[in-house]
């Protein structure tokens, strides 16, 4: 299968080819690069360069080269003045050849309103190979200078295209001898090429100038002038104009019309396409040109021709009437920007002696006969064809003339096979060149056998196939990439962090995923980061950070897949557990409602603060009261089945309350069931939230510290806290708990009561916002772990008030903390289930817990809870039966038991305990019975609490 041409050699070197000038010595060679270290109080040699232009066209001197290079591609911002000469014999030359075969010219973009390039008051100076940025104003301006030659010059489009101002190449009436040659002009200029009256020695050859809004070509009072082989396509006013006692010739080009309407920027689309005026008609010649504005006999949309100010629509009229024009071509409908097609009149018909008639065409491309049409033209070296690009010999490269194989560990030994090129005009092919890309010199030999090559060095290289033909007509193509790759593939790196804010929040199921740029970056082809939810990302080159939000709380395993160029693939993996955050809502009663026996009490999302984005769980204060017989209250997800599990134990006549984490999804609604015979009321407060998807709190677990025992005068109040009296109580900002905490988790105790009450705790300065509990009877000893909204306390402080008629202690510990800061832990929300009954042997015991004794229980690596990293759990502890008086202790299994009540029991009064409870190194709890008597206990699971990180 053939390989489609790719590009004109010519081009190959973005504007290098053809006739370009000898390299000078690296002594004669000032350097500009921009592009790393540089300096212009320097000598401008390759190690350190000018970095600008101007600065090296202050100090070069005749002979020498201006190397401008530009390997970041970033244009040169500057408007470059040159006023220094060189000599016949060695003129100053500047060049901005492209870094590499095949790209772009170095680009001077001016700055301000000046020309991007003035040569003034110089001679014998050559300008090439450059690219020049559009100014609005004139581009390049050639004044009171001799001997300058402008060639190969690339000219940008405004983007977006503008109405047509300034002139591209713009030559003064004080200057002579001077060469427009081989130059890109495109749309958006008033004018292409203008000399002012009084120039002199004007040659504009083989350029391409597109669209012009008020000439292509305009050349006033300009002597000596010749306007050889260009191309002039769709002005918008004359093509090619001589006017003003202008003189010279004008042969070889093609100007061809399209169809346009006035306007401001097309201000004159009739007029003709040819012009000499009748002061300059004595003294100028025209012949062996071309007119394509229509096909055949077609009216014409505008005249070909103004000879001496008189219209000639026809080139048979103009040749008839004046004697110019003998072998000019009209009625041609072809296309302006690229090569003849193929038998077309334009091919092999021009004069190859007209005065600045070139070698080569727009493109390096060599003049060659095209022996598939009959020569019409004249001349003594050859048979150039009209316009500005000469019609080259097709040559087709197979698609095995390329390196092969084209992929390997280096060292590797690739061939091109230089024994299959066709050409289409059946001309023997003269030879192969091959440049592998990889700094080697470039190898060119006659066809037969192949071309080696041994990549040393791993790397990615472009080589470029040049076939040429024995006209010098050629080819070049460029084949994919040839990857010489390292012994081993690169490595690859994934890490990972949740999402947080400025505030310090984190979003626990947002994770941010760092990808950094691996060792050997360029051998890398692909990467594909899969989240282990079903999603995944292609990722671009270099370091990334990608964010991902999880669509629930769980554990992923994001994988990150890097292939390389030579397909081997390699694969970093972390695991990313997707949790909640913490958010605390300001605490007040939310419903009361009555349940009947056996019955069961939805609580829309709504109404618990649970209807925003990603809340998997809410945290919930129970308060029953007014049982008609015993019960237990079991909180639920709403549409699931109702676990074995109890969050309240309340007895006939008395006032209980609990805390719980209750799991909100799917339906963000609630479940309370009342099991007792009778009914009862609830009354229900939302302490927080736990969302995957918003910014919030985390929770730092602490081992218990007193901040208060009023027995003992710790915490600064000693003595029993009368009946319907308060006392405040320092928590942040002090023992541990930081004063930015958003919530505080208390251990609170009654003790040494003296009648019936209840404790309410709310954040100091705040009104009806707080939550009671825990209740007791007289002589009870009662406690409650409470989480503590702190969000409406500006002073980090919390009241207790004792809401009994008569005095009680009060004790309080610190177990935890919610804050603003990523190095806390995050929620996961499980069940809930019952993973301890030591009725039923559910949790590995089936006895009661003795007096005074220990129970290790296992509460990782089970029912969702991951086996290791876990620092604490979120429990309800309840002693269903008990037959005397006592408390729970539920403390890390390995540190020391702290003096803390988990749930308080008495005598034939079943009781229930919220517990947050730190977890040991080994994944267990340790419960202690500190009653004199033998319980049941159950323990049932809520959730989990994980650092909070990507591993």
């Amino acid at each position: 299968m053939s390989v489609a041409v790719l590009v004109v050699a010519g081009v190959v070197s973005g504007w290098g080819a053809g006739e370009a000038a000898a390299d000078p010595s690296s002594a004669g060679t000032l350097y500009v690069n921009h592009d790393g270290a540089c300096s212009d109080t320097g000598t401008g040699s390759a190690t350190l360069p000018f970095c600008t232009v101007q600065a090296a066209a202050d100090v070069v001197s005749p002979g020498q080269t201006v190397r401008i290079e530009a390997p970041d591609e970033l244009s040169y911002v500057e408007s470059v003045t040159l006023t220094r000469s060189g000599t016949e014999d060695a003129p100053i030359t500047f060049t901005g050849a492209a870094p590499f075969p095949g790209g772009s010219p170095t680009v001077l973009t001016p700055k301000g309103s000046a020309p991007a390039l003035t040569l003034k008051s110089v001679h014998d100076v050559h300008i090439q190979s450059l690219g020049i940025g559009y100014p609005g104003t004139d581009a390049v301006a050639v004044t009171g200078s001799t001997g300058v030659t402008l060639d190969r010059l690339s000219f940008r489009r405004p983007v977006p295209s503008g109405g047509g101002t300034g002139t591209a190449v713009s030559v003064d009436g004080a200057s002579s001898d001077v060469t427009v040659s081989r130059n890109w002009i495109p749309d958006g200029y008033a004018y292409g090429v203008r000399a002012q009256p009084g120039a002199s020695k004007v040659t504009v050859t083989t350029d391409v100038v597109t669209t012009p809004r008020r000439g292509g070509i305009v050349l006033t009072g300009t002597s000596g002038a010749a306007v050889t082989s260009n191309t002039v396509a769709a002005p918008c006013a004359a093509g090619i104009s001589l006017d003003g006692a202008s003189s010279g010739t004008v042969e070889n080009n093609v100007v061809a019309s399209a169809p346009a309407k006035q306007s401001d920027s097309c201000p004159a689309p009739t007029a003709p396409l040819y012009s000499v005026s009748a002061d300059s008609a004595d003294q100028v010649t025209s012949d062996y040109n071309a007119a394509a504005n229509g096909s055949g006999t077609a009216a014409r949309p505008r005249p070909e021709y103004a000879w001496a100010d008189t219209p000639y629509t026809t080139s048979v009229s103009l040749h008839d009437a004046t004697g110019q024009g003998a072998h000019d071509i009209d009625g041609l409908n072809v296309p302006a920007l690229t090569a003849p097609p193929e038998h077309s009149a334009l091919i092999d018909s021009g004069d190859a002696d007209a005065p600045g008639e070139l070698t080569t065409d727009i493109d390096g491309a060599p003049v060659v006969d095209d022996p598939l049409v009959a020569d019409t033209g004249t001349g003594t070296t050859g048979r150039p064809d009209r316009g500005a690009i000469e019609r080259q010999d097709t040559l087709t490269v197979p698609g095995d003339d390329m390196p092969s194989p084209s992929r390997g560990v280096a060292p590797f030994v690739t061939s091109v096979r230089t024994d299959d090129a066709t050409t289409s005009w059946g001309k023997p092919i003269a030879t192969y060149a091959v440049d592998f890309g990889d700094g080697s010199a470039p190898v060119t030999q006659a066809p037969g056998a192949p071309i080696t090559h041994t990549y040393t060095t791993p790397g990615v290289y472009a080589p470029v196939v040049t076939v040429t033909d024995a006209d010098g007509s050629s080819r070049t193509v460029r084949p994919a990439a040839v990857d010489a790759g390292t012994t081993a593939a690169p490595a690859t790196s994934l890490s990972g962090a949740l999402a947080t804010n400025t505030d310090g929040q984190v979003d626990a199921g947002d994770a941010v995923f760092t990808v950094p740029q691996p060792a050997n970056a360029w051998e890398v082809a692909h990467r594909v980061l899969t989240f282990g939810d079903g999603d995944q990302e292609n990722l671009a080159d270099g370091t990334q950070k990608i964010e991902h939000q999880y669509p629930a709380a769980g554990s992923y395993t994001a994988t990150l897949t890097q292939t390389d160029l030579l397909g081997r693939t390699t694969t970093a993996k972390v695991t990313v557990h997707a949790a909640d955050a913490f958010l605390p809502v300001a605490a007040r009663y939310d419903a009361e409602r009555t349940i009947p026996a056996h019955g069961v009490l939805k609580l829309p999302a709504a109404t618990v603060h649970a209807d925003s984005d990603g809340v998997d769980a809410a945290r919930l204060r129970v308060v029953a009261s007014g049982a008609k017989a015993s019960g237990t209250l079991t909180l639920y997800t709403d549409g699931t089945t109702r676990p074995g599990t109890s969050t309240v134990t309340f007895g006939a006549g008395r006032t209980v309350s609990n805390e719980a984490t209750v799991k909100v999804t799917p339906t963000g609604a609630i479940d309370l069931y009342n099991s007792g015979s009778g009914p009862v009321t609830v009354n229900v407060a939302t302490l927080g939230l736990q969302s995957h998807a918003q910014f919030g709190r985390t929770y730092r677990p602490a081992a218990p510290v007193r901040l208060l025992d009023t027995r003992s005068g710790t915490g600064g109040h000693t003595g029993a806290v009368a009946g319907g009296h308060s006392l405040t109580l320092t928590v942040a900002g002090t023992h541990g708990v930081p004063a930015q905490a958003d919530a505080v988790v208390l251990n609170v105790v009654a003790t040494t009561t003296k009648g019936s009450g209840s404790l309410t705790v709310s954040p100091e300065g705040t009104v009806n916002s707080g939550v009671s509990g825990p209740y007791w009877t007289t002589g009870q000893t009662a406690s409650a772990q409470i989480v503590v909204p702190m969000v409406s306390s500006v002073s980090g402080k919390v009241v207790l008030r004792n809401n009994s008629k008569s005095s009680a202690n009060l004790v309080a510990d610190v177990v935890g903390w919610y804050g603003p800061t990523a190095s806390g832990s995050t929620f996961q929300p499980v069940g809930p289930v019952r993973i301890l009954n030591t009725r039923t042997g559910t949790g590995g015991k089936v006895a009661k817990l003795g007096a005074h004794a220990t129970l290790k229980l296992k509460v990782t690596g089970a029912h969702g809870v991951p086996a290791s990293g876990v620092n604490a759990v979120d429990l309800n502890l309840t002693v269903p039966s008990p037959t005397g008086s006592g408390y729970l202790v539920a403390y890390a299994d390995g540190t020391t038991r702290p003096d803390v009540h988990s749930a308080d029991y008495t005598s034939g009064r079943p009781a229930a305990g919220a517990a947050l409870v730190k977890v040991g190194t080994d994944g267990e709890i340790d419960l202690y019975n500190a009653g004199a008597t033998a319980v049941d206990v159950d323990t049932d699971l809520l959730g989990d609490y994980i650092p909070a990180t990507v591993g």
